[in-house]
């Protein structure tokens, strides 16, 4: 899927899409240098080639409903 060198986008926390560099692979797993000096190892499966799929993946914040004293009558 990926090779050592590319740019890949992986969601930090569910909350941040952030840009990585793919820096080696082993069994279905990668090494994903981002920042300053900073690095994971991630499953394919949480890589996304670009960031409008990272967007795309990312859960999204349901509305919570506020509730009254009113509603449990």
């Amino acid at each position: 899927m990926f090779k050592t060198g590319d740019t890949c986008y992986f969601l930090e926390s569910n909350r941040h899409v952030v840009e990585g560099t793919i820096r080696s692979c082993a069994g279905g797993n990668y090494i994903v240098k981002y920042g300053q000096g900073k690095g994971i190892r991630l499953s394919g499966s949480r890589l996304y080639k670009t960031l409008e799929d990272a967007e795309a993946a990312m859960p999204r914040k349901t509305e919570a409903r506020r509730r009254t004293p009113y509603d449990y009558m």
